[in-house]
């Protein structure tokens, strides 16, 4: 299911983990058939092919290293693949007729399945050792993984042999290799691809379960649909005949039901119906990010036009201020023409987003340096802090975005906080089941009433023309859009005790990170 579903959706990380799935997969459909009378002598020829689970681990490897271990990938198949072909083709020379003797191959064939094992453990461990981060733990799985797989393959045929286990052992061990495999190469995935194939494992699991309960119920009708006596057709004709008229409406109801109960368990649904509003929502966003880029364009350009003529301007303040004139006049003049450059730049990150760029990040430094950068703005706003972040805490998101979006916030805060005897500020992050939440909270004087529900919207500023701190409108608009693009949310809340509370939602994992 695993494999199947990995090859379905595609994946930038290869063919390694369907490898290694579909040969545990065969490993433990040979111990089934070796369990059932009719089938014990395909097992004997089956069991040996679980050799090339070795060279499997190493194509993972490769897949996850990005092919820095690539050259290992095809000696390691053809190693295991020669070990694997003697046994298939001739199993008495591996074990004798029920698995419970040595053949005359078997020590010095096992001594090499040994020491390839070995060498391939050791190189997943060199590469784990070599790595740092997330990156780390993926290989140290991957290694993991490849220790349960050789102990449920080799090991559990071993001990078979030898008359010291029953097959059954197996099936633990592999399950637990599969598991790790499938975390090692698929944590560092694009979250989008990472969604759908959790949500793909889900909809098969769901089919698996809805058809068992219907195949058995047919498999009772069926005899009784079957027509007996003298008959023109024979029966086999007459029970592919009535299957073909039975699943004509039993599929579509099939799909009903799994589609429906998909739609409510995952948050990534697979649904014909839900793909294509997935589909035409896609649509939208196109055209909204054709329209941005059109005025991305439009902006630069217009920047790039303000932009000269404000530093004329400033220059020729520079010799106003040399040839007498007023400080006043000279220091009101830089002023608005700061103002103007501040503006330009942040109508320029409204409207020329950069890509995300999606990685696992702590959460406490990246406030910390939110709030740094936000007090050398401000650095005559003394306020309390309080900060309630855990340091353990993380989430995968844009760093920089996240960081970025924080600091409006943060900035906002400290300017109504400006002056205040009381000021206090407090930044709250936790886990909630609806994702990460980080609430930045402030007992200034609060939103006005007037502009709530337009908030988040460019060019709306609560902060008047002759205040000391002006609004452009956009900072949190620019803010809102980059929580979004996360598949987050940025809400506003009104304290009981005054001021405002904004609070960004993240998911755990984004489904789908809007593009520009």
């Amino acid at each position: 299911m695993v494999g199947l579903t990995a090859l379905r959706l595609g994946s930038r990380r290869g063919l390694g983990l369907p490898m290694v799935c579909f040969t545990q997969a065969g490993w433990i459909s040979g111990l089934m058939l070796l369990t059932t009378p009719a089938s014990h002598s395909i097992a004997l020829h089956l069991l040996p092919l679980g050799m090339l689970e070795a060279g499997a681990f190493v194509h993972a490897l490769s897949d996850l290293t990005e092919g820095a271990t690539r050259k290992y990938v095809v000696p390691s198949y053809l190693l295991t693949a020669l070990i694997a072909a003697v046994g298939a083709v001739s199993p008495p020379l591996l074990y004798g007729p029920q698995v419970n003797a040595p053949g005359p191959w078997f020590i010095p064939l096992s001594a090499t399945a040994v020491v390839a094992t070995g060498l391939v453990l050791a190189l997943l461990l060199r590469s784990a050792l070599a790595a740092a981060g997330a990156n780390r733990k993926r290989l140290v799985a991957l290694l993991a993984a490849c220790l349960l797989g050789s102990l449920g393959g080799g090991g559990t045929l071993a001990l078979m042999v030898f008359q010291l286990a029953e097959s059954y052992i197996a099936a633990p061990l592999m399950l637990g290799s599969t598991v790790l495999a499938s975390y090692a190469t698929l944590r560092d995935e694009d979250p989008r691809l990472r969604s759908l194939f959790g949500a793909g494992i889900g909809y098969a699991t769901l089919t698996a379960l809805v058809s068992s309960v219907g195949l058995t119920a047919y498999a009772f009708v069926l005899p009784r649909l079957v027509p007996t006596g003298e008959s023109p057709l024979p029966w086999w004709a007459w029970a592919m005949l009535i299957t073909f008229l039975s699943t004509l409406p039993l599929d579509p109801l099939r799909q009903l039901l799994v589609e429906g109960l998909g739609r409510r368990l995952f948050r990534t649904p697979l649904a014909v119906r839900d793909l294509r509003e997935v589909a035409r929502a896609s649509e939208v966003k196109a055209e909204q990010s054709e329209r941005l880029a059109e005025l991305g364009t439009f902006v630069g350009a217009v920047a790039h036009e303000v932009r000269n003529p404000l530093g004329i301007i400033m220059a020729q303040a520079k010799l106003l201020e040399r040839q007498g004139a007023k400080p006043e006049t000279v220091a009101a003049l830089r002023r608005e023409v700061e103002r103007a450059r501040s503006f330009l730049e942040e109508l320029l990150r409204f409207a020329k987003p950069r890509p995300l760029e999606l990685r696992e990040v702590n959460v406490l430094p990246l406030i910390e340096r939110a709030l740094e950068r936000a007090r050398q703005a401000k650095p005559r706003t003394p306020f309390e802090l309080e900060l309630r972040v855990p340091s353990t805490l993380e989430v995968q998101a844009d760093e920089q975005a996240l960081e970025d979006a924080l600091l409006v916030l943060i900035d906002n805060a400290l300017i109504e906080l400006n002056e205040r005897p009381d000021a206090k500020l407090t930044i709250n992050a936790e886990r909630l089941r609806e994702g990460l939440c980080i609430a930045v909270e402030d007992n200034g004087r609060g939103v006005p009433s007037a502009i709530e529900p337009r908030l988040f919207q460019p060019f709306v500023t609560g902060r008047g023309r002759d205040q000391v701190h002006l609004g452009t409108g956009l900072g949190l608009a620019i803010a809102a859009g980059w929580v979004e693009r996360h598949g987050g949310s940025l809400s506003h809340q009104r304290p009981t005790a005054g001021g405002a509370r904004f609070v960004v939602l993240l998911p755990h994992q984004p489904a789908y990170p809007a593009r520009p």
